[in-house]
């Protein structure tokens, strides 16, 4: 669905919507509390990661010169992979201090300052 949206409309539209919904998920989930809001913060997060992965990566292949695919997929596919290690060594690391709630709103909110990118990139 996110794919269809950003050819209709362009991926660049899709970065706030896909960042509002990853914040907004993951916040959601610091309310440990409820298994209600756990796992539909879960979803509510998943939705928005995945429009971003796909406006991420259409949005470098639309800026990259022609031939210039594979060099794109090798670009996007190891930040995304060093993104999640280092993403769960830190919140790892900040769990066993902090707790759940806090690693996920902390997650949230270093998510923010993208949204400030993303508004500048529509």
């Amino acid at each position: 669905m996110a794919g269809r949206l950003g050819d209709r409309r362009g991926p660049a539209r899709l970065l706030v919507p896909g960042l509002a919904l990853a914040v907004a998920g993951m916040a959601a989930m610091a309310l440990t509390g409820s298994a209600a809001a756990v796992i539909g913060g879960a979803l509510v997060f998943g939705a928005g990661f995945g429009v971003l992965q796909n406006a991420t990566l259409a949005l470098m292949y639309d800026r990259a010169p022609a031939g210039g695919e594979l060099i794109v997929s090798a670009i996007w596919n190891t930040a995304y992979d060093l993104g999640m290690a280092g993403g769960a060594l830190l919140a790892g690391l900040v769990v066993t201090s902090a707790g759940y709630p806090l690693t996920f709103l902390l997650t949230a909110a270093a998510m923010l300052p993208a949204l400030a990118l993303a508004v500048k990139e529509r």
